[in-house]
Parts: structure tokens; sequence; C-alpha cells
């Protein structure tokens, strides 16, 4: 059964949205902290490598023999992070336009103040359908309609960890739908695990995913389907 109650932010939800809104980076400066900064591995060592080798140098030969290891080193350590960069280039940037996505859907979360506080209760089994960027959630909300649950791996969306480890297959779920973005929120799974778990069916082809969609009337990360699980099941299994 579902239920839903509007109510005001948590304080723990507000102050990751602040977090989140604070985001004021630039592209140029997202991606040299990114570079440069201490999330990569080859600045941290240089980092800490530089001022020990300098030390140790200057005590051996003096400023003669740093000025003779400075060009080297620093060339190397110059190759090394262009190389980082290179390599982790796309990475960085979507991970610039996630915090900025992420920006604005805080701020309009803020200005909304509320949200929805959702509580379902599950009879059976929900549905999982694993696909390239995370797994696609249904489950039976009562009335001859679906809960879907799109969950993205890639977004550190703790409901890919619940799904990991198990814990979507309990009998209780409860979430907070922010009212802003829509984007679900403070998801919860607990009590008793309703079926074992299993192998979940993965579907590779992007297109299918797109037909799916479809047919669903392309329902958004926390939508009702007005349609019976047993139906979308039906429905989805046609089409992959």
């Amino acid at each position: 059964m579902l239920t839903v109650a509007q109510i005001d932010l948590p304080m723990n939800t507000k102050k990751r949205l602040q977090e989140e809104a604070a985001f004021a980076d630039s592209f140029g400066s997202f991606t040299r902290e990114n570079i440069i900064g201490f999330r990569q591995p080859v600045a941290m060592a240089v980092s800490l490598i530089l001022p020990v080798m300098g030390a140790f140098v200057y005590s051996v030969g003096g400023f003669a023999s740093i000025s003779q290891i400075a060009m080297p080193f620093g060339l190397s350590a110059t190759c090394f992070l262009l190389g980082g960069w290179y390599v982790n280039r796309r990475a960085i940037r979507d991970a610039y336009i996630r915090r900025t996505r992420a920006r604005r859907d805080a701020k309009a979360n803020l200005r909304a103040g509320v949200g929805e506080h959702t509580k379902l209760g599950l009879k059976h089994t929900p549905i999982f359908y694993e696909h390239e960027h995370g797994v696609i959630c249904l489950a039976d909300s009562g009335d001859g309609r679906t809960i879907y649950f799109d969950v993205d791996s890639l977004e550190q969306d703790p409901r890919w960890f619940l799904y990991i480890n198990g814990d979507m297959h309990r009998s209780l779920w409860t979430w907070i739908r922010l009212m802003g973005s829509g984007t679900v929120s403070n998801f919860e799974a607990r009590g008793q695990r309703l079926a074992k778990i299993g192998d979940t069916p993965y579907v590779e082809a992007p297109d299918a995913w797109e037909a799916i969609s479809i047919a669903l009337n392309e329902p958004q990360d926390g939508d009702v389907i007005d349609h019976p699980l047993s139906d979308v099941q039906d429905t989805i299994s046609r089409l992959i």
C-alpha cells in the first residue's frame, strides 16, 4: 500500500542541498582541481615526494644539486599529470555536469522547501532489470498501479548500494520526493526479505529501453504507472 504525506524538508536533507547549491566552480577550475589537486594520485605523489626529495638533495649537494634535478623531475611530473588528464577527461567532464545539475536541482528543492514523504508496504516481490548505467526497479503500489524507480549506478545513489546488498528486496520502502526537482531522496528499505536474491535480467540494447519508456508513457524516477505490475512486466518482456 502506498501512502503519501507532504512534509518540511529534514535538516540533514537541507544541509546536503545547501552544500550542493554552493558548488560554484567553473569548468576550468574544476578541471584544474581534478588534475593538480589531491583528487589525483599523481598530484598527491608529487606533493609528497617533492619536499622530501628536495630536502634530501639539498642536505647532500646544496642548491646546485637541486637545480639539476628540478627540471627533469618537473618535466616528468607534468607528463604524468597531462596523461592523467587525458585518461580521465571524460570522467572529469561527466562529473562536472553532474555537479552542475545537482546545484540547479538543489536550488529548486530549497526554494520549494517541502517534499512528499512516501511509504510503500510490499506484498509481492519487486522486479529488477539491470542496464549499463544502473537498474530499473518496479514494485506493486496497490490499486492496480506500479511504482517505477530508475537507479543510476554512476550517481552514488544509495538505492544502488541497497540493491547490490539485496536490501531492495525488503518489504517496506520509504523515501522523500523533493518537490523542486522531483528527485527521490532519503530512500530506506527495511523489514523482512520477500524472496531470495536471484539473477536479475540484464538489458543491453539502449534502443530497448527507449521503446520500453515510450510504451510506459515515459515515466521518471519515482513515478507511479497506471498499470498493474504484471502488465508492466509483460510489456517489458515483449520489448527486450
